[in-house]
């Protein structure tokens, strides 16, 4: 502002001289008692006084260093702002890629431990297949080696049932044949078979012709030889040491008598 009034200044400090000077030599060469430089120093004050006023004023002096700090703040600033917004946006970025990552994972995870789970159910699964097909073949091999066994237990007890049926058989018959007495009538070919019935005690309940010879006579006197005999002790034996096989093969025996017989 001081420089923008200098010049001002310095004509008014100019005119000033100017009317001194005016004043100085004018009263020397003029009459004292004139007045007329007074106008005109007024006149030369005034208009000192509206050149002054009349002068527009100058635009104060701009800060341009300030004014370049503020404006450096200013981006600095937005700078900041702006570097703000990139990190926070590559922090979400980067949490969101670590999310992602971290899902994938446990997707990865669960898919691998459900993976291991169902290979490993499968592996139980063939174990235990195997097992079976193992424990089922041994119990096949068992089972056909019981039954073989088995079979020829029930072959050797139905040869030594057969045996024993024969022996009780050949028993009976021998006793009945010992008190048959064969009529004058019996000739050789007649064949009589008879059903004989028993009871444990080797008793005869009953004796029945099954098929006669032709001859009545032969055939009551088979029936009569077996009335006499009346109790087979070798019946008895079996009823007793193998229930079973009385009730199966001998409670109800049949026999064959021939005429010839009598003869050897």
């Amino acid at each position: 502002m001081n420089g923008s009034y200098g010049p001002a200044i310095v004509i008014s400090v100019a005119l000033h001289a100017l009317l001194i000077a005016v004043l100085t030599f004018g009263w020397v060469g003029e009459h004292k008692k004139e007045l007329k430089p007074m106008p005109k120093f007024v006149q030369a004050k005034l208009v000192t006084l509206e050149s002054k006023s009349n002068k527009p004023k100058a635009p104060p002096k701009v800060d341009l260093i300030k004014q370049r700090q503020q404006q450096q703040e200013r981006e600095r600033q937005q700078k900041g702002a702006e570097d703000q917004k990139r990190k926070a946006a590559a922090e979400r970025k980067k949490k969101e890629e670590a999310d992602k990552k971290r899902k994938a994972d446990e997707a990865r995870k669960k898919q691998e431990a459900a993976d291991k789970a169902r290979k490993e159910k499968e592996r139980k699964e063939k174990e235990r297949k195997e097992k079976e097909r193992k424990e089922k073949l041994e119990q096949e091999r068992k089972s056909a080696f019981e039954e073989a066994l088995e079979d020829e237990e029930e072959i050797q007890d139905a040869s030594d049932d057969a045996t024993a049926v024969m022996s009780v058989a050949q028993a009976i018959q021998q006793r009945i044949q010992a008190v048959w007495s064969r009529p004058p009538s019996a000739r050789n070919g007649m064949v009589v078979e008879v059903q004989i019935n028993f009871v444990p005690t080797g008793r005869v309940v009953a004796a029945t012709i099954t098929q006669g010879s032709g001859n009545a006579a032969v055939d009551r006197s088979v029936l009569t030889a077996i009335k006499k005999v009346e109790v087979f002790p070798e019946v008895a034996d079996v009823a007793r040491e193998e229930p079973s096989l009385f009730e199966r093969q001998i409670r109800t025996t049949k026999l064959i008598f021939r005429p010839e017989d009598l003869r050897q």
